[in-house]
């Protein structure tokens, strides 16, 4: 069970709070909830000095492989390979939004 999932109460609660309403709003909501827990996982593993060396550039770099990877994985794979190994599709479009928000936070000087 996700830490979303637990919460599902403060969910609804967040949701209600920001007028979201819609099916698609929701589910989003609670992917970006998923993705902050995840975030906050790999900042305690990694803390933020990795990104804060090159900052925003480097934050597009890194995008830019996660999207490579994917284009790799869902363009370029036949579908009757396998599926990858070490890291799966979702972890890497989890990896691409997580980047995206990073990104900001560097353009908004708000990273430490």
């Amino acid at each position: 069970m996700s830490e979303v999932t637990k919460h599902g109460d403060v969910v609804k609660a967040l949701a209600v709070a920001m007028d979201i309403e819609t099916e698609m709003g929701l589910e989003y909501l609670e992917q970006v909830l998923r993705n902050a827990v995840l975030f906050e996982r790999k900042q305690r593993d990694y803390g933020s000095g990795n990104i804060a060396v090159f900052g925003e550039k480097g934050v597009i770099v890194r995008a830019s492989d996660k999207v490579q990877r994917l284009k790799h994985l869902v363009f370029d794979r036949a579908e009757t390979e396998r599926a990858p190994e070490n890291e799966p599709v979702a972890d890497s479009w989890d990896d691409l939004a997580n980047y995206g928000i990073i990104g900001r936070l560097c353009r908004d000087g708000k990273w430490r």
